[in-house]
């Protein structure tokens, strides 16, 4: 870990201002393998800026010259805003008005940095979303106040990464953020009679899938309805960390699953270890089985089902 400290020259330092002012870089809380994979994307994206650039210089040294027939203005971002947009048409009886102009390309080459931009923030903090399963927000970039020119670091989308930690490890995060979604996903509903329940080795959901009304009458097949699989997705990936302690579950690990058509009448096998088969029901219910009781109460402690309440009618 590199550290820089600073004492005032000429001075014996101080030990309790030495440790105060010790600053951690937030790059030095990544990994080698997360700096270079961050590093190999900001070499390929100045690569792209650099040609965007070069093709706007010789656009705007084009657009130049129509100075005199055309009142037009540079905006902050480079783009060009025309105030007479038909001067050039007007009292001309030539052809000028066919031949080829740099504006709209000059436009489009500020998006397209814009673009690169965006992709470059948005592809760093997906890579640590992907790696390390946390939930770091999405980086806007302002496409009105992003110059031509600029070059970003991926520092800045570290920096924003580090911040969203609050202190904590990569898998505390991403283990509360876990809990989080999972117990949204497991909250009954406002009128709900039911709620998740331990039965010996097995834990019961209800209420936690829809099936398409039109697929069920005029195709006799259970498909899971829009919107509907992500909470699916997201109860796997609780199972696979309350049964297994590990963070990578997802409708996978279900063999021979097909949300498309779901067996409402067997049980599927799963791939983790400590929990073993589910089975669903056309009421939404969701059973998973365990290899024993006690896995199965583990499982049901440590995703917090058992602080789960039902609403006050």
């Amino acid at each position: 870990m590199q550290t820089t400290t600073s004492f005032k020259p000429g001075n014996a330092p101080d030990l309790l201002s030495g440790i105060l002012s010790v600053e951690v870089r937030n790059e030095d809380k990544i990994t080698e393998q997360d700096r270079l994979f961050c590093q190999n994307q900001q070499d390929m994206l100045y690569k792209t800026l650099d040609r965007i650039d070069r093709w706007y210089a010789i656009f705007k040294e084009e657009a130049e010259q129509y100075r005199t027939e055309r009142d037009f203005s540079y905006d902050d971002n480079g783009k060009i805003s025309m105030r007479d947009l038909y001067s050039l048409r007007n009292g001309k009886d030539d052809y000028s008005h066919n031949e080829f102009k740099p504006f709209d390309v000059l436009n489009d080459l500020v998006d397209k940095n814009h673009n690169a931009n965006s992709n470059f923030a948005n592809r760093i903090i997906a890579y640590f979303n992907r790696t390390y399963n946390v939930s770091v927000p999405e980086q806007r970039i302002d496409e009105k106040t992003l110059r031509m020119g600029f070059r970003p670091v991926y520092g800045t989308y570290v920096d924003a990464v580090i911040e969203h930690l609050g202190g904590k490890s990569f898998r505390e995060t991403a283990v509360e953020e876990l809990l989080a979604r999972v117990a949204k996903v497991v909250k009954p509903s406002c009128w709900s009679k039911v709620k998740t329940e331990l039965k010996k080795d097995k834990i019961v959901f209800p209420e936690i899938l829809r099936f398409d009304d039109y697929y069920m009458q005029y195709h006799q097949r259970c498909k899971i309805s829009y919107n509907y699989d992500g909470g699916l997705e997201t109860l796997c990936a609780g199972i696979a960390y309350g049964a297994d302690d590990v963070l990578c579950g997802n409708t996978k690990m279900i063999i021979r699953f097909d949300d498309n058509d779901v067996s409402v009448n067997d049980w599927y096998d799963l791939t983790t270890t400590n929990a073993e088969q589910i089975r669903f029901y056309k009421n939404g219910r969701i059973d998973v089985k365990f290899k024993d009781s006690a896995t199965a109460e583990s499982c049901f402690k440590r995703l917090r089902f058992d602080e789960i309440t039902l609403p006050e009618n």
